[in-house]
């Protein structure tokens, strides 16, 4: 069960009524808020050509970032690795990431492996997998 403080929930509830998405999860990366919205609420969110996230984003003084959930895993780490498109294949519990050249893979990375390690936490809130890119 996750538990949030209280200016996180006060967060949750500004951005379901800013964007109308219903949020799944929430966390606080760095300096950017994250929003895990349910399936097919992501629309919602970016009605109005991403209108409602900059005034959300505005009033809350944070940069943001909407991922949509989704139960298949493949489709889960496309939209959390968007705008970057590589592929995925899972394995026996393995989840292989494979980047199309070595600027991909880089941002795949990030410095110091902070995305992977990032990528990795999300994915393991979720599903009981091991991730791997190659």
């Amino acid at each position: 069960m996750i538990q949030y403080d209280m200016q996180s929930i006060g967060l949750i509830n500004l951005f379901e009524k800013s964007t109308g998405a219903k949020v799944k999860d929430f966390f606080i990366e760095d300096e950017t808020l994250v929003f895990v919205v349910h399936p097919k609420e992501l629309r919602k969110a970016l009605e109005k050509g991403g209108e409602k996230i900059k005034r959300f984003s505005f009033s809350a003084k944070k940069r943001v970032r909407v991922i949509e959930f989704n139960e298949n895993i493949e489709k889960f780490v496309m939209n959390l690795l968007y705008p970057l498109r590589p592929e995925t294949e899972l394995k026996e519990g393995i989840l292989f990431i494979k980047g199309k050249d070595a600027k991909e893979k880089g941002q795949i990375y990030g410095r110091e492996k902070t995305n992977l390690k990032r990528i990795q936490g999300i994915i393991h809130k979720y599903f009981k997998v091991e991730v791997k890119v190659i």
